[in-house]
């Protein structure tokens, strides 16, 4: 044990933001203020330097020490609760911890960018008679000029996307043109121009009474039931109180609406996603930190923005899968908002049309309040559901005739219909129907898929990579290509030579692939009074379509005989989601399934006593094969460029997990074996309790490759098997 060098007055621990496990101790000298626990620090590390976060203040350590060079923060950057947060996320997930903390900070705060302790400055156009003159060559100012006078106030944030500088503005403060001061920071809340429901107020009511303790509400509402009113007239109690709001979204770019209806009700918010830029974004951090912002709603990574003063958190649409990170750190975006609540003592709302399995048993088990909305504001009325056979019937393009004589019929009536086929692309096989040649991407053992537009090639869905197309089958030098299988553009071929006269519009990742081609489609569409809508989960999401009056799901049999556990749960929660599009209005919607296997437990209860009925028959299969909700799960997984390294590490984890209190599953190829030429293996690990799994996993986290090629992780509550 070493004792705190003389010329230093304290010794801390410090987390580096790399993919390490411990921590590293250095001591503070002399004449240097004591950082706070949850402050960044620049640290010497190794022959370099590096920004690390302070998590404890000690006195002793068992290491020569070296000094910290500088104190970044006057006041923390992270609140002890965040730092406690991130231990418990190294621990929870089996990760390391320098890793979890570069996952939660921004990569801004990793730089160093010292963060915003004080209000955000703006400027504001001051109206004289006498306009002081600037001169011809003063660019800058004559621009900083020209841009205040069209917005009259322009804010501190907002230069760099204005390309208006300080320097500029300052000039034309100092000859009295504008004034500076700082942006006020209370809140202007617009009243609610809706009168609740009779659910919706209990719902309000509930959650209101619950403000200043720990609870998970789960919000069980229909499509169109009003959940976002519900959420805005809670957080407008919370912003009253002078505390603040955090709303988890999957996706900004998908839930326009929403988001737009926060911006008309509250005048001070921020929204975080992955768009915006590193420095727009720790601004945001550093402004919500010292209770500047009172309203975030975000994407998966808003869940880690440190407040001044958190009320309460949402997380709307809780059981989307974009909520958990695939890669790196395999952490669930609602769980830890969940856990977050919890250290902070406040309430966290769950709402959902289709709750995943795990919120419907907490909900069973009273370890989450359950509040429900079950009927929609107004006259709407519920779609009804259908099972379309396709057995013997002629199919076109995907579509059998029966659905498109249905389709035709809506059409007559003037109704919009959406159909919903999630794949992309025209067709999903290109192969030779001589010899039985497919088209594989070189890289990844996937099937390439044809698109017709815009490319006309070849593209591999798993690493991006496209090909030309072939005149030739390269095996037997036969001209007998063919093209099997179908995805969006086929859909919208065979709906063109239909019905020719009827306005199209295709929704996917080819035809709109930017956030703001999305926004406008989508503004489009609700003002649209006739057409077809086609297109992947992206039209399934959040969206108001008031002239849908059917809605058409092709290829559903791929998600219920899915070899993943969560295939036909993932594929039930999408069937509902995009069955909310239809009948939005006074118009009664139908919803109907093709299926090759109509009498599939699952697609029947979903049918005949919808999602609670499907939720019922799924629950019952997971528990006869103990899978989550009802046991504990982790997926060991490991990938190289050499085949036989990556599953014999794999194989290695496995068997010593094998010597724990644990069931272990493999190790088996991957659903994709082979992807950008990584092989790929993994295993599963089940338990009863959560703590034999725990107890397990930390026995094998820190083992290491004997090949620097072959990476592997431990996915703790996977939401996939891919």
């Amino acid at each position: 044990m070493v004792d705190m060098p003389e010329n230093a007055h304290s010794i801390v621990k410090v987390v580096v933001p790399r993919r390490v496990w411990d921590t590293y101790d250095y001591s503070v000298p002399h004449g240097m203020p004591n950082p706070m626990v949850g402050a960044r620090v620049r640290v010497p590390l190794g022959h370099g330097r590096a920004v690390g976060v302070v998590v404890e203040i000690t006195e002793r350590s068992d290491f020569e020490l070296r000094d910290i060079e500088r104190v970044i923060d006057e006041q923390p950057l992270l609140s002890e609760e965040v730092v406690d947060l991130g231990m418990w996320m190294s621990e929870y997930y089996h990760h390391p911890l320098g890793s979890v903390f570069e996952t939660i900070l921004p990569s801004a705060a990793i730089r160093g960018r010292p963060a915003r302790t004080e209000p955000e400055k703006q400027w504001t156009l001051i109206r004289q008679a006498n306009t002081p003159t600037i001169r011809a060559n003063a660019k800058h100012q004559h621009h900083a000029w020209q841009t205040i006078q069209e917005r009259e106030v322009v804010r501190e944030s907002d230069l760099k996307s204005l390309d208006v500088t300080r320097t500029s503005l300052e000039a034309l403060e100092h000859k009295g043109m504008v004034k500076q001061s700082t942006v006020a920071t209370s809140q202007i809340i617009t009243p609610s121009p809706i009168s609740p429901t009779d659910e919706q107020r209990t719902a309000i009511e509930s959650i209101k009474a619950d403000l200043q303790t720990f609870q998970t509400f789960l919000l069980d509402g229909i499509t169109g039931s009003g959940k976002t009113e519900v959420y805005l007239q809670v957080i407008e109690e919370v912003i009253r109180k002078g505390q603040q709001a955090l709303v988890l979204v999957p996706e900004i770019a998908l839930t326009p609406q929403m988001t737009n209806r926060f911006h008309e009700r509250f005048s001070r918010m921020a929204v975080m996603h992955s768009m915006i830029s590193n420095a727009k974004r720790f601004d945001t951090w550093s402004r919500a930190a010292i209770g500047e912002i009172p309203i975030i709603v975000g994407t998966r990574s808003a869940v880690f923005t440190p407040f001044k003063n958190l009320g309460i958190i949402v997380v709307d649409e809780e059981h989307d899968p974009s909520y958990k990170q695939n890669e790196s750190l395999r952490y669930s975006a609602r769980d830890i908002a969940v856990m977050r609540a919890r250290n902070l003592g406040i309430p966290c709302v769950l709402g959902s049309a289709t709750p995943s399995m795990e919120s419907v048993m907490n909900a069973r088990s009273k370890r989450y309040r359950y509040l429900q909305l079950s009927h929609r504001p107004g006259s709407a009325e519920l779609p009804s559901f259908h099972i379309q056979d396709m057995r013997r019937t002629h199919v076109q393009g995907g579509i059998c005739e029966p659905l498109l004589k249905r389709i035709g019929e809506h059409l007559d009536r003037d109704g919009q219909v959406l159909i919903l086929i999630n794949r992309r692309g025209h067709s999903t096989y290109y192969l030779c129907q001589e010899c039985g040649w497919t088209a594989m991407c070189s890289d990844c053992d996937v099937r390439l898929t044809w698109h017709e537009v815009p490319t006309k090639r070849l593209h591999c869905h798993s690493c991006g990579r496209n090909y030309q197309p072939v005149a030739k089958c390269p095996d037997c030098d036969k001209k007998s290509i063919v093209t099997l299988g179908v995805g969006t553009q086929q859909v919208e071929e065979t709906l063109a030579a239909t019905f020719p006269d009827v306005p199209r519009h295709r929704i996917d990742r080819d035809s709109v692939r930017t956030n703001r081609q999305l926004t406008a489609t989508f503004s489009r569409l609700q003002h649209a009074k006739e057409g077809l809508l086609i297109g992947t989960q992206m039209l399934a999401k959040g969206h108001h379509f008031p002239n849908v009056t059917m809605v058409a799901v092709i290829a559903a049999d791929n998600g219920f005989l899915s070899t993943d556990f969560r295939g036909p749960e993932r594929t039930a929660q999408l069937i509902v989601q995009v069955a909310g599009r239809a009948g939005r209005e006074e118009k009664r919607g139908e919803v109907w399934i093709q299926s090759y296997d109509p009498d599939n437990q699952d697609l029947q209860s979903l049918v005949k006593e919808g999602y609670e009925g499907f939720t019922a028959t799924e629950l019952r299969l997971r528990e006869e094969a103990n899978f989550p909700p009802f046991g504990h799960m982790a997926v060991i997984r490991s990938e190289g460029p050499e085949e036989r390294v990556a599953e014999e590490f794999c194989a290695e984890v496995l068997n010593t997990l094998r010597q724990c209190d644990v069931r272990v599953l493999g190790p088996a190829y991957a659903p994709i074996t082979r992807v950008a030429r990584q092989f790929r293996f993994q295993g599963i690990v089940l338990a009863k309790g959560r703590r034999q799994l725990h107890a397990a996993l930390k026995t094998v986290e820190r083992m290491r490759p004997k090949s620097r090629k072959t990476r592997w992780s431990i996915d703790v509550d996977p939401s996939e098997m891919a």
